[in-house]
């Protein structure tokens, strides 16, 4: 069975991405990591209003805290390092990026699975963060190409490859359980 309602989950990114081009067409102006604290919160409403199995208001709040948090301190991170490879060009810049997004894609599937919202194996863990890597570099070419796109292109792009990563996982383990009395 599945984790999380996967059409709910999917609308409500579609949603909070439109939101995010709203703002971003109005000019809202916003601290570059309250931006991102703002995007790890979003996803993770998304992810805890899908849920199949409810959660207690306490794990709800504590799980969006943690992942606004840890969106916050990947995008730190990705700065700092970002800041310490620019010496190098462009080709560093990309590697320091796509890396950041796959440790945050990481870091978050531990705190997923941390929170018992979906116990990740370190297979489907790896699977999601190189889909988030995908993602987020070419988030990055296509904002260097379109900066109308506004920086939440590069989150928006990484929810719906964190998000696809989840939903393959799933339909994955569900094709692989059988139950018993049943044949294929």
């Amino acid at each position: 069975m599945d984790h999380l309602h996967y059409a709910r989950h999917f609308l409500l990114l579609t949603c909070f991405s439109i939101l995010l081009g709203v703002m971003t067409r109005l000019r809202f102006a916003m601290d570059l990591v309250a931006s991102f604290a703002l995007y790890g919160a979003l996803h993770a409403a998304a992810l805890l209003l899908a849920l199949r199995a409810r959660q207690p208001f306490w794990r709800c709040v504590l799980f969006i805290a943690l992942a606004a948090a840890l969106s916050a301190m990947t995008l730190r991170a990705g700065l700092f390092a970002g800041q310490r490879s620019g010496i190098l060009g462009n080709i560093a810049l990309y590697a320091v990026f796509g890396l950041s997004a796959m440790v945050g894609a990481l870091t978050y599937g531990f705190l997923i699975r941390r929170v018992g919202i979906f116990d990740l194996t370190l297979r489907e863990l790896a699977l999601i963060s190189c889909a988030c890597t995908l993602a987020a570099d070419t988030a990055y070419v296509t904002l260097a190409r379109t900066p109308s796109l506004g920086r939440s292109w590069l989150a928006v792009l990484w929810w719906f490859a964190f998000s696809g990563g989840l939903w393959y996982c799933d339909r994955r383990r569900s094709a692989i359980f059988v139950p018993s009395g049943t044949d294929r």
